[in-house]
């Protein structure tokens, strides 16, 4: 029996101690996956503490068919998504949302070059910064695919897993988010040479 099934039984059987360390374990993980969405650390806070309320009051669902990992995040993956929706309703200001940069996802898509030359390393953190952009503009959905796939690197059936989805349709959304990303750099760079010339 491995320790995360361990400490589910002796949760399931009252003891808080082993809850608690379930909490330890995954909790950083939980917190960054749900940074992705929301724009405040408060709210990230927050939210990350629904879910592992959630998953305490739903851990006697907990079957072992996929990872109890897997199995959090997809209850991080839903929470979140309702907090955006909640916030989005009652501020009827989503655009908040999408000015929140993935730093460490953003970064995973694009290397940030370290010994190139000024006006070249000038041209790779406008590229970076732009790509910054692009990935908080998504739509939160898209941005937490990409959060799971190049930050967490998880696998397509995981991800299928903890969003609904089928690894199919996992696949298809993210090529689209990467095609919708690389036309939106080689806009930007359409426009930067326009610039230059004029």
């Amino acid at each position: 029996m491995n320790r995360d099934a361990d400490y589910i039984k002796r949760t399931r059987a009252g003891d808080l101690h082993a809850y608690a360390a379930l909490v330890d374990k995954y909790q950083s993980m939980v917190f960054v996956l749900v940074r992705s969405v929301c724009r405040h650390a408060e709210d990230a806070q927050e939210v990350t503490q629904d879910v592992f309320l959630q998953a305490y009051k739903q851990l006697h669902t907990f079957r072992g068919a996929a990872s109890f990992k897997t199995w959090l995040y997809r209850i991080a993956y839903n929470t979140a998504i309702s907090h955006i929706r909640k916030v989005q309703s009652r501020e009827r200001r989503a655009q908040d949302y999408r000015e929140h940069a993935i730093h460490t996802s953003a970064q995973t898509i694009v290397q940030t070059p370290t010994y190139a030359e000024e006006e070249q390393d000038s041209n790779e953190q406008q590229r970076y910064e732009k790509l910054r952009s692009l990935v908080a503009s998504l739509p939160p959905k898209e941005r937490l695919l990409i959060e799971l796939y190049y930050y967490k690197d998880l696998k397509i059936d995981e991800i299928a897993h903890i969003c609904s989805l089928t690894p199919s349709n996992v696949k298809v959304s993210l090529f689209r988010i990467r095609q919708k990303l690389k036309a939106g750099m080689e806009r930007e760079a359409i426009t930067m040479n326009t610039k230059d010339k004029l």
